[in-house]
């Protein structure tokens, strides 16, 4: 049970490779709820690619391998739940903890559970949703609390013309580390103006839209992301941390 019979995973001569630590330990906890009885592998194949399958139809498929585990994880919770191992509300709880440990362990140290923290399971899980298209085909789409949009046109980024460097990338990597794909999307547009301000962003979240500008930095992009976060975690929750406050800016009427 190495994994040779599963399409698509990572894996080298020896057998699976994982980028992150998370990843070995989605794997081996698989493996180990199979040893156990709960599930034969050959049942975990087929759930693995019908969420392998189900992600292409929703636009979220692993186009480079960045994205398997994410949906390993996604089959497991799924399977777990079938079997009563654990309900949505242990799951969500399980999880929140374990962000909320990210955001308060200093870089370097190992990530460790906060005993007090308590989170109850009133998040709204995205929902999907079936539309069926002017061809009379129906797809499944997912129904996300926020969008957030990077400015990657003429001037943002533009350090030829004077302008800070973007970082593009670590709004990338923070997006699909922080496992939100599911929740809130990213892209990464073209102009958005105001170009005097430069390297700009556009915040959707709950219909909500914020502009902010000046996000020049990596530790801009935690930011922003610990706001998202936050916000997907209490929906009443929306006051702009102060750090970000000085370049949050109004764009329409």
């Amino acid at each position: 049970m190495n994994g040779s019979d599963l399409p698509g995973l990572p894996r080298d001569e020896n057998g699976p490779v994982f980028a992150e630590p998370w990843q070995a330990q989605a794997f081996a906890l698989a493996v180990r709820l199979s040893a156990q009885g709960h599930f034969t592998w050959k049942e975990w194949a087929e759930a693995l690619a019908a969420e392998l399958a189900a992600a292409v139809e929703r636009d979220e498929a692993d186009e480079d391998g960045s994205e398997y585990y994410h949906h390993w994880v996604a089959t497991l919770e799924k399977l777990v739940a079938a079997k009563g191992l654990a309900g949505p509300p242990e799951l969500f709880e399980r999880k929140a903890a374990w962000a909320d440990a990210f955001r308060h362990t200093p870089h370097g140290q190992p990530v460790q559970l906060r005993p007090d923290f308590r989170i109850s399971y009133a998040y709204r899980q995205s929902p999907l949703h079936r539309v069926t298209r002017e061809d009379g085909i129906s797809k499944e789409i997912r129904v996300q609390d926020g969008h957030l949009f990077i400015c990657n046109g003429c001037c943002c980024g533009r350090t030829d013309k004077g302008f800070p460097a973007l970082p593009l990338d670590d709004f990338k990597k923070q997006w699909k580390k922080r496992g939100i794909r599911r929740r809130f999307h990213l892209t990464i547009s073209g102009c958005l103006g105001p170009c005097t301000l430069a390297n700009v962003i556009l915040l959707q979240m709950h219909g909500r839209t914020m502009w902010f500008h000046s996000i020049n930095h990596p530790s801009d992009v935690d930011l922003i992301y610990n706001y998202v976060e936050r916000m997907l975690v209490d929906e009443t929750d929306n006051e702009i941390p102060a750090e970000l406050a000085t370049r949050h800016f109004q764009r329409y009427i």
